[in-house]
């Protein structure tokens, strides 16, 4: 394994065994193919064709089209088609700065294979020894990743929500962070990937933040995503990252990115350093 590996693992995806989702003319998301049949089972909400799978034209506003297409996603999960929905609504959008064309709910965003956005904080301490890093460890009853490492704080952007007020709430209710604490997370740059998944399409964006903590603080989860911290030496973290699978597959990008910018991977270090960082921002992501 390497970091090769991981980030390859992000990448995988095959265009041909998907079709265009498309709203008001522009392309949001992108379906299987048998999605897109189970879809033709509701013709006033979407036209089914060989090469797109379109909203109804009828549907002509947010309200409208986010109460459909949830009808929809409800009634498919009732028949084991589609994810149950989780009462966590995204906006649906071409791009981020976009308005949001329809609202529709977290479990169902890789069934439509729509861009969805995210915050990952890395949470750091220094230590006379030197870096360490907080990681977590995820609920065994998670839907995704189960029992995989985790960032400290992480958790993709409600609608409405921005990327800032997602880490401060994410990091009170993750790990039992102050709000003025999590306001000192620093913002320092974004990862961009599409993967396919067993619910679809991931066509994602994580927003990165950085919050150096006091050795005093011990992170304590409010919601039962983590079931414990460990403060791991950054080299250790990298060792594990690189050569197991231990991590859950977006943070282990996330984490390979610091690394870098940390100088824990240096060219010194990695022969392969213009390649990997190539590969983490390069044109081909």
């Amino acid at each position: 394994m390497s970091f090769f590996d991981r980030i390859a693992a992000v990448r995988q995806w095959d265009p041909e065994a998907f079709r265009p989702f498309v709203v008001e003319g522009r392309c949001v998301g992108r379906v299987r193919h048998a999605t897109a049949r189970a879809l033709a089972d509701f013709p006033s909400v979407f036209h089914v064709a060989t090469d797109a799978v379109t909203l109804a034209p009828a549907l002509a506003d947010v309200e409208t089209r986010s109460r459909a297409v949830h009808e929809v996603v409800e009634e498919l999960a009732a028949r084991g088609d589609a994810p149950r929905p989780r009462g966590e609504l995204y906006g649906v959008s071409e791009t981020w700065a976009a308005p949001a064309l329809l609202r529709l709910d977290r479990g169902a965003v890789p069934l439509f294979g729509v861009k969805s956005y995210g915050a990952h904080v890395n949470g750091f301490v220094r230590r006379a020894d030197g870096l360490a890093v907080w990681v977590g460890t995820r609920a065994a009853d998670k839907r995704v990743a189960p029992g995989k490492l985790d960032h400290l704080v992480a958790g993709g952007m409600a609608h409405g929500d921005s990327a800032r007020a997602t880490v401060i709430r994410e990091a009170d209710e993750e790990a039992g962070m102050s709000a003025e604490l999590a306001d000192t997370a620093v913002p320092v740059g974004a990862l961009t990937y599409r993967c396919e998944t067993e619910g679809g399409l991931r066509d994602d964006t994580l927003f990165i933040y950085d919050i150096e903590l006091p050795e005093s603080f011990v992170p304590e989860c409010r919601d039962g995503e983590i079931v414990r911290f460990d403060l791991v030496d950054v080299h250790e973290a990298l060792a594990t990252a690189r050569d197991t699978d231990a991590f859950k597959f977006n943070v282990a990008v996330v984490m390979i990115d610091f690394f870098v910018r940390r100088g824990v991977i240096s060219p010194d270090d990695e022969p392969r350093y213009p390649e990997l960082l190539e590969a983490l921002h390069g044109a081909g992501a």
